[in-house]
């Protein structure tokens, strides 16, 4: 049987690792044609054979969407290799460095926002205006966290940069609308994963907690008690991008397991 998305072209940032790989998976099972992109070539190309082996169809291109240059070239070549764009799922991210205001520097703070919020508006008005404005279709999609709504100390430079997509969506959504463009945002909790556990690592080190302790404190946080993982979120994303959710566009949603609740 066909898939949800067959045949429709799928750019997928931060697509190396992580959720990056497990959303190119995703998408591809549902018979989407994807190119993951990235800072590293070899976490890439790994994703590339992972979701080529499984009968996907999926190629890489690297780019640091922290360059306007960059992020201008990531859409043409992309556009080249997919001849369409449908999907663009704004997944890179860093959490830059843990400091308090007081200490905190301007390297930190402009790398942070580059990379979660900057980049992601680059890489939305390339895709609108080559690719989904055009063709009166497409899909965007950014991935916020609950961290910038449950704010945490020493943590304002990566709150502010994923609070940022909230309007972004908001205000994309009126503007495309009309153009048959959907602009979605997914905010997430807990997702388990290396990331989480090097942040759970430090600030159990921080803390003078052992890891599973910190963990545990997490996951009492939500509803359901446990980490979100990366399926959730990559079945989600499909979701949205699909004629399942035509009607569903300029939603933050929260991915959380009741983590955050609006």
């Amino acid at each position: 049987m066909a898939g949800r998305l067959e045949g429709r072209g799928v750019l997928i940032t931060g697509g190396g690792t992580g959720i990056g790989r497990v959303l190119a998976a995703h998408y591809c099972l549902e018979g989407a044609r994807v190119v993951v992109a990235g800072r590293r070539s070899e976490p890439l190309e790994e994703t590339v054979t992972a979701v080529r082996a499984t009968g996907g169809t999926a190629d890489a291109l690297v780019a640091d969407v922290r360059r306007e240059d960059d992020c201008v070239r990531l859409i043409g070549e992309a556009l080249e290799l997919l001849e369409r764009l449908d999907v663009l799922v704004n997944n890179a991210g860093v959490p830059g460095t843990d400091m308090g205001v007081s200490e905190m520097t301007l390297a930190n703070w402009n790398d942070t926002i580059a990379t979660n919020l900057t980049g992601p508006m680059l890489l939305a008005r390339e895709a609108l205006a080559r690719a989904m404005l055009p063709a009166r279709r497409g899909n965007v999609q950014f991935l916020s966290s609950a961290a910038a709504m449950n704010v945490r100390p020493k943590k304002a430079h990566y709150a502010v940069a994923k609070m940022g997509l909230v309007p972004l969506t908001q205000t994309l959504a009126h503007e495309v609308g009309a153009h048959g463009i959907r602009v979605n945002c997914l905010v997430l909790g807990l997702v388990e994963g290396d990331l989480v556990d090097r942040w759970i690592t430090r600030m159990a080190g921080e803390s003078g907690r052992s890891p599973e302790a910190v963990r545990e404190t997490l996951v009492q946080a939500s509803s359901l008690r446990r980490a979100v993982t990366s399926d959730e979120v990559a079945a989600l994303s499909v979701f949205l991008a699909s004629d399942d959710a035509s009607a569903i566009t300029g939603q933050s949603i929260a991915v959380t397991n009741g983590a955050l609740m609006r």
